[in-house]
């Protein structure tokens, strides 16, 4: 509910912000003018959604002393089926008025107004904040220093919030103080503390923050190969709610804290190593608002999460390479307080209902890079990864603990040729098994194969610019079981991108872009490494136009014409139900699904170096929908048609529409 400002320069950390950003800090310097920003984009989504979304920024010179900003915002997602037809509608909206009390810019007073609504969720919220701030170079003798600085805010006001039918009011107050040292020189990483409480009282609710940080990088004695850079953090919050006639408390605290060292043990060689440690808890817990209500159960648990990655990087003029090891760990237990006041007998069974839930993760990964230049146009590049996860649920009737494996191995070939052209292929392979420990699960242990083939080139010689890229990757899923070997798979995607531009004039292009992509999938029989189709599905993307491009001392603008195709195909068996009174009632068909949508396309682009940017495309469609079938041998299981039903198609006329616009007003 309270909102304090970020910290500037390169030491900036967000800590309370809005729906629409960071609230205001102080006043902005006469050389960085904007008097108002307009900003709108709007598209459409699909056949009857639409977003929007417009913001309007801002602020007002009063003097030398005074400065008024104000932000407003608006979010939409608009469904015209739908009652009411609006899914999303949020506003919010902050003005800021602040004032220096003397000439050197050291005590600021102040006051904010912060609003936001959701008709979604029925919910408003409103903020009045008075502020009175100091701040003050910490190293005043230093004329190279101007950075560091130590500021220090008191907030206090009135805070509304309207939501599930209650409407509470109260005081909100906190305090944000920070300094920032450049112990270091302006080049190197400063020293940053931080502490932000924050707290609004609402009726029966409360809703507070308290944010303590403290980071900085230290490097031993001049020109030294040893850097030590760290991080030491408490967050905590609680937010309360009305919940089935009680008020629900959500209280969150998080301890973090972060090291990480750089080591130059070679002008060709370095080691690095980023270590965390992460321990958050998190609390619900009710109080019943009347003697009627719901008596919910207290619970809450507690998280540890250790992270550590070890590096070790070798670099010569022709030969890269980098070996490194990480390991995450993840546990998380959750825990109960009787606060129903049940007997030991029923308490111990809640507490086992919620500790199925108890979960630890567990991550290993080595993974080494090895990059060559045998000649000055040929670079062959080599990665290799393996990762384990194991999953560990103490609770039997917990059945997610399993292992996952990954191992992948990839080679990838760039060369550099006569007439400006540029080949590429890589070639990869890769396996993955998954294997349940427990026997709930154990028929979904799997093996999958996957390779992959990636050719490309690049030809631009002159006027003519032609780019062209393949990614074939094969999967076969095999089950561990026998009696699973129904469920193999096998899979095959191929996608491919074609892209021709020509130069017809200085400022004229002829552009046109094809993007396919082919998904099968088929039932394995990995013994006799034979499959049958079950699935296929095809997609064609096809645009050809013209672009012209004007520029001026003020921007650029452009103009694009042209023709888009886009065209899904799913191929599958169905069964077709025949009203024959004699013979089979159904028969096998060969289906296929097609839906086919073109139109012309039109696209203007102005970007200017001050006052209005626009981006507008709209694409016309004729949207089409129908099926072909061709008859097949026997019969069918599965999913069945009536000749109606296949005769059936659907047309549509519907523009397709994106819009980005920005408005500068003022002087820069």
């Amino acid at each position: 509910m309270l909102l304090a400002a970020p910290m500037p320069a390169a030491g900036q950390m967000v800590v309370g912000a809005t729906a629409f950003g960071p609230v205001f800090n102080q006043p902005r310097p006469a050389s960085r003018d904007t008097l108002l920003l307009l900003a709108t984009r709007a598209r459409r989504v699909g056949i009857s959604t639409f977003v929007q979304t417009s913001s309007a920024r801002g602020f007002l010179s009063l003097g030398r002393r005074q400065q008024l900003r104000y932000r407003l915002g608006s979010d939409w997602i608009y469904d015209s089926r739908g009652e009411p037809p609006f899914v999303r509608e949020d506003y919010g909206a902050d003005l800021a008025h602040i004032y220096a009390l003397d000439q050197a810019n050291h005590w600021q007073l102040g006051q904010q107004v912060h609003y936001d609504q959701s008709r979604a969720n029925a919910t408003r919220t409103g903020l009045w904040l008075g502020r009175l701030g100091y701040q003050r170079r910490l190293r005043p003798a230093h004329a190279s220093d101007s950075l560091s600085q130590l500021r220090l805010t008191v907030l206090g006001g009135l805070a509304t919030d309207a939501r599930n039918g209650f409407h509470d009011t109260g005081f909100a107050y906190g305090l944000d103080a920070a300094a920032m040292l450049f112990a270091n020189g302006p080049a190197a990483a400063p020293l940053i503390v931080r502490v932000l409480g924050t707290r609004a009282a609402l009726g029966p609710r409360t809703v507070q923050r308290l944010v303590a940080e403290a980071v900085g990088e230290q490097a031993f004695l001049e020109q030294a190969p040893l850097t030590v850079q760290g991080r030491l953090g408490y967050r905590s919050n609680r937010a309360e709610d009305y919940l089935r006639g009680s008020v629900q408390r959500i209280q969150s605290d998080t301890l973090a804290a972060q090291a990480s060292a750089s080591y130059r043990i070679t002008p060709y060689a370095s080691l690095r190593s980023d270590n965390s440690l992460l321990l958050p808890t998190r609390a619900f817990n009710y109080r019943r608002l009347s003697a009627p209500a719901d008596t919910l159960q207290d619970l809450g648990y507690r998280q540890r999460e250790i992270d550590t990655r070890q590096e070790l990087r070798l670099s010569r003029p022709r030969l890269q390479s980098s070996i490194s090891f990480s390991y995450r760990e993840r546990s998380r237990s959750y825990y109960l307080e009787n606060s129903r006041f049940l007997s030991p007998v029923r308490f111990n069974a809640a507490l086992s209902r919620e500790q199925v839930k108890d979960i630890t993760e567990q991550t290993t990964l080595w993974q080494g890079d090895l990059t060559w230049l045998p000649t000055a146009r040929h670079v062959l590049a080599l990665l290799g990864t393996a990762q384990l996860l194991r999953v560990d649920a103490p609770s039997r009737d917990n059945q997610q603990t399993r292992d996952e494996a990954q191992h992948l191995l990839r080679l990838t070939w760039t060369g550099r040729w006569a007439g400006a052209f540029r080949t590429s292929l890589a070639v990869a392979g890769e396996y993955r098994q998954t294997v349940f420990i427990r026997a709930g699960l154990s028929s979904e242990n799997y093996a999958d194969h996957l390779l992959h083939w990636e050719p490309g080139f690049v030809w631009a010689p002159g006027k003519l610019s032609i780019r062209s890229g393949y990614h074939l990757w094969v999967s076969y899923q095999v089950r561990d079981r026998p009696s699973e070997q129904a469920r193999n798979r096998a899979s095959r995607v191929l996608e491919q991108t074609q892209s021709i531009s020509y130069q017809l004039r200085p400022r004229l292009l002829l552009l046109a872009d094809y993007a396919r992509r082919e998904n099968r999938v088929g039932q394995l029989q990995w013994q006799q490494f034979r499959e049958s189709p079950l699935d296929t599905s095809v997609t064609h993307d096809l645009t050809a136009g013209l672009r012209q491009t004007w520029n001026g001392r003020r921007g650029g603008s452009s103009l694009r014409l042209g023709y888009r195709l886009l065209e899904q195909r799913n191929y599958g068996r169905a069964a077709l139900l025949t009203d024959a009174p004699t013979g089979p009632l159904s028969q096998l068909i060969y289906l296929h699904n097609i839906t086919r949508q073109h139109g012309p396309e039109l696209a203007v682009e102005r970007h200017a170096n001050a006052g209005f940017n626009l981006v507008a495309s709209v694409w016309l469609q004729w949207l089409r929908t129908f099926s072909t079938y061709a008859p097949g041998r026997g019969a069918y299981t599965g999913s069945s048609y009536t000749p109606a039903d296949l005769d059936r198609e659907t047309k549509r006329i519907l523009p397709y529409f994106e819009l980005s616009a920005e408005w500068r007003l003022g002087r820069r």
